[in-house]
């Protein structure tokens, strides 16, 4: 009897301990698994074996360490979070970019802007040109109109011209050859009484500026002479007919061989008297018998 008391006792004794030893061991396993997640590495010392399970169940004093490990994770979070910042920064920094390329979208705004500044000068710079151009040809016209009543040059004014004509007939010696004309040179000139020869024959090259068809049946224009030809010019030329020398083809001689009645623009070589109109002060080729366009 006191045999099976004593096993009885052993049995209970030895289920106790085991009972125990179980809930030790799930303490210790379940401490070091949270240990382990805390993400810093720190283990989780396990409970002494040699307290009783209740009151290792009540034991905190490593519970710090367990809300360490959550600190730590915490803020390993808030270094994902200072990651995430720096891919904010790129982002930042990448809108900068964007805005720099922007500024380049700018630049080249500005680049089109300036295009189209030097487009719009060019553009008023040739109307310039053109509204010049127009001024220059009316007052040709009018210079090379002949009204009738319209006043001559003052005396004195003539005389100190002729005077320079004299000095120009010594320095210049006409042409001669199949080009020039014999005979009177101002034949068919309707207004040869006005006219003072200083060669009887000269040729000269240059650019027509001006054309115009005379009621009396002339064909004028006026030539923007060559380098070579700017002696044919001269000071009246230079305020009056805007430097261009004056021709004139008459009318007998408008349709024979030889002749060219230019248009503006073309390059042309003549043949003529070279003369001055005493009136008007200025040189001119008139008549004009022979005109070939280049």
């Amino acid at each position: 009897m006191n045999t099976s008391k004593n096993v009885s006792i052993l049995v209970l004794s030895l289920s106790f301990v085991l009972v125990t030893t179980q809930g030790i061991s799930n303490n210790y396993f379940k401490y070091s698994a949270e240990g382990s997640n805390s993400g810093n590495g720190i283990a989780i010392s396990p409970p002494d074996i040699s307290i009783g399970s209740e009151d290792n169940n009540k034991n905190v004093s490593d519970l710090p360490d367990v809300i360490g490990g959550q600190g730590d994770s915490e803020g390993s979070n808030e270094t994902d979070n200072g990651l995430t910042g720096d891919l904010l920064s790129s982002e930042t920094s990448s809108e900068g970019s964007n805005e720099t390329d922007n500024g380049d979208s700018d630049d080249s705004g500005s680049s089109e802007s300036t295009n189209e500044t030097g487009e719009t000068g060019d553009q008023t710079n040739n109307l310039d040109i053109n509204i010049n151009n127009i001024e220059i040809k009316q007052r040709l016209d009018l210079k090379i109109s002949e009204e009738e009543g319209e006043a001559p040059i003052p005396q004195v004014e003539q005389d100190r011209i002729e005077s320079q004509d004299k000095v120009v007939v010594t320095e210049r010696k006409g042409l001669t050859g199949p080009d020039c004309r014999t005979g009177d040179v101002l034949a068919g000139a309707s207004n040869a009484e006005d006219l003072r020869v200083l060669t009887e024959c000269q040729d000269a090259t240059g650019m027509v500026m001006h054309t115009k068809n005379m009621d009396d049946g002339d064909y004028k224009f006026f030539l923007k002479l060559d380098p070579q030809f700017a002696f044919l010019v001269n000071e009246k030329n230079n305020d009056e007919t805007e430097g261009f020398l004056v021709v004139e083809i008459v009318p007998p001689d408008r349709n024979i061989q030889g002749m060219y009645l230019p248009k503006e623009g073309d390059h042309v070589h003549v043949w003529g008297a070279w003369v001055t109109d005493k009136p008007k002060g200025w040189h001119e080729i008139h008549p004009t018998w022979k005109v070939v366009n280049e």
